[in-house]
C-alpha cells in the first residue's frame, strides 16, 4: 500500500460514555437465527451465514418480522432516551464544529 497519498482527517475519538446505537430489526433476527443456522448448515462460513440470513429475512412476510420490528422500536426508544440524558449531562459541545464551517 502506498503511504502518504493525501492526508486523512483525524476522527474524533468516540466517547466511551456515549450511549450505544439502536439495534435494527435485522440484527435481532440475526442474533436469534445464527446458532440454529450454524447447526443446520455447519459448513457455512460467517459471510455465507450472513448472506443466508439476509436471504431469509428478505423472503419473510411483514407479519413474521413484527417481533423483530417491535424489539428494534423499543431499542430505538432506549437509545433516544439515553442520548437525551447524555447530551444534557455533556452540555452539547458539538456546536463548535458547525460554527467554524459557516465562517
Amino acid at each position: 500500500m502506498a503511504k502518504g497519498k493525501g492526508k486523512k482527517e483525524k476522527k474524533d475519538k468516540k466517547d466511551k460514555d456515549a450511549p450505544k446505537r439502536a439495534i435494527s430489526a435485522f440484527f435481532y433476527y440475526q442474533k436469534e437465527r445464527r446458532e440454529s443456522l450454524k447447526k443446520e448448515q455447519p459448513s457455512l462460513d460467517n459471510k455465507a451465514l450472513i448472506s443466508k440470513m439476509s436471504e431469509e429475512w428478505n423472503k419473510m412476510k411483514d407479519s413474521e418480522k413484527t417481533k423483530y420490528n417491535n424489539l428494534a422500536a423499543k431499542d430505538k426508544e432506549r437509545y433516544e432516551r439515553e442520548k437525551k440524558q447524555y447530551e444534557s449531562k455533556k452540555g452539547k459541545k458539538s456546536g463548535t464544529k458547525s460554527a467554524k464551517k459557516d465562517e
